[in-house]
């Protein structure tokens, strides 16, 4: 269970970031491109994040706890680990560029191969795509370039965003806040029939470094009976993570697993 929950960590942690004063001039006028162009701006302010988190996870009537560290570097590089209670490393998953590692420390073995979404899904039975790494770690839905056919609705201070999703048979809803501050507070992925697949809400805004984050976030996953919640401490944005950061090196006497052959395997 720690494994899958180091892994859903980087995926859908949504540690989202919205720049410190950013004003709406006028709020019941404003459009979606402003809107996109807002959270793209906020999105190039952040070069790096490390945070240290508390997730529960509750999955079909059973409840884990655990404690991660978070490290984070634009472009391509990620690193999660799931801590034991002297926050000693239990498992650590590393994506540089397209490839990734898990170590697994007890058990003293890793597996590694190209990450993807059929990696994602087979590996640990959650149907989303590479692509929302990002999106989910900077809480903007919109970095999958995914922006035609946009609808926008006022409501009340806050706004609703409708689009169709990349993938057919779903549909999304982003809803914002917009009083002082424009905020993705939950992001909504729906099938035809209007049944939430998976919704993010985020709370807890507190300023870091000059920029609010969403502290809090909460996933729900009803198809699969799951809600996870994560709750980040001592978060810091754009402080220096050296390669080595991004870097597992391999235990002599650790056991080493290709996905493609484990999958073959299975098959």
């Amino acid at each position: 269970m720690v494994i899958r929950i180091a892994f859903i960590i980087p995926l859908i942690a949504l540690l989202g970031c919205t720049v410190k004063n950013t004003q709406i001039e006028n709020p019941g006028s404003i459009d979606t491109r402003s809107i996109l162009s807002t959270l793209k701006m906020r999105y190039d302010l952040v070069d790096s994040i490390s945070a240290w988190m508390n997730v529960s996870i509750e999955s079909r009537g059973q409840k884990d706890e655990v404690r991660t560290s978070l490290y984070y570097r634009k472009p391509n590089g990620l690193r999660v680990d799931a801590r034991g209670p002297f926050n000693e490393p239990r498992a650590i998953f590393i994506v540089a560029e397209e490839d990734f590692r898990i170590f697994f420390v007890a058990e003293n073995e890793v597996m590694k191969g190209k990450i993807s979404d059929e990696v994602m899904k087979e590996l640990f039975k959650i149907d989303l795509r590479v692509s929302d790494v990002r999106s989910s770690i900077f809480a903007d839905p919109f970095l999958d370039g995914n922006t035609k056919s946009l609808s926008l609705e006022k409501r009340g201070s806050g706004y609703l965003i409708r689009r169709p999703c990349i993938r057919p048979e779903y549909r999304e809803e982003i809803y914002l806040s917009g009083k002082e501050e424009l905020v993705v507070n939950k992001w909504l992925i729906l099938d035809i029939r209007g049944n939430i697949i998976q919704e993010i809400a985020f709370s807890k805004y507190q300023q870091v470094g000059g920029i609010l984050r969403p502290l809090k976030s909460v996933i729900r996953r009803p198809y699969e009976q799951t809600t996870i919640s994560i709750e980040s401490n001592s978060p810091e944005i754009n402080i220096d993570l050296g390669d080595d950061t991004f870097t597992l090196p391999i235990p002599d006497s650790a056991k080493v697993y290709e996905f493609s052959d484990l999958k073959n395997s299975q098959d």
